[in-house]
């Protein structure tokens, strides 16, 4: 029996768009059945939802070998809305924001440099870089919705700050 991959990765940006559909409802749930809940991973998730569900309506994927550079715009402006909402809501820097800000600044690089590649170095023929691209994106991207579901530091890269900022504080008081 043959499988082809192409119609999972036309549709991959629909099953993400779905993730985030269902992290924001989650997180919704959350918000009304634990008492002392965040607010900051509903609003991660109301925004990240919109901006991929308007990313995916109104990008021109006829726009060629610009819609990369379309896809940073998009990014960094998620990026400002995100930072700007904690700032305006007065919400705390979670685990899960700090995780959503990495993952899209990854986003972000990996697709200015798809572009450069492409635009301005003018490259037409397969490499390397294209494979990283295609599996580095769709990657980032599920586990950004693993992450707004979780909610927590699972990969304990939180952890590993708290420690290293709590030796450098310890190692201060010394020398006081």
């Amino acid at each position: 029996m043959y499988f082809d991959l192409t119609s999972l990765g036309i549709h991959f940006d629909t099953i993400i768009i779905w993730g985030f559909l269902m992290a924001c409802l989650y997180n919704l749930l959350l918000k009304f059945t634990v008492e002392d809940r965040s607010s900051s991973p509903l609003v991660i998730s109301i925004i990240m939802l919109l901006s991929y569900g308007l990313s995916y309506e109104f990008v021109d994927l006829n726009a060629g070998m610009y819609v990369y550079l379309i896809w940073v715009k998009y990014d960094v402006i998620t990026i400002i809305t995100l930072l700007a909402s904690h700032k305006l809501l007065k919400l705390q820097f979670t685990a899960t924001l700090k995780y959503i800000l990495v993952g899209l600044t990854i986003n972000t690089l990996i697709f200015f440099g798809i572009h450069v590649d492409i635009v301005y170095l003018s490259n037409a023929e397969y490499w390397w870089f294209w494979s990283f691209y295609s599996v580095g994106i769709n990657a980032v991207d599920f586990f950004m919705v693993v992450t707004l579901i979780f909610g927590k530091d699972w990969l304990r890269i939180g952890k590993l700050f708290s420690k290293r900022n709590e030796k450098k504080q310890i190692s201060s008081l010394k020398n006081c």
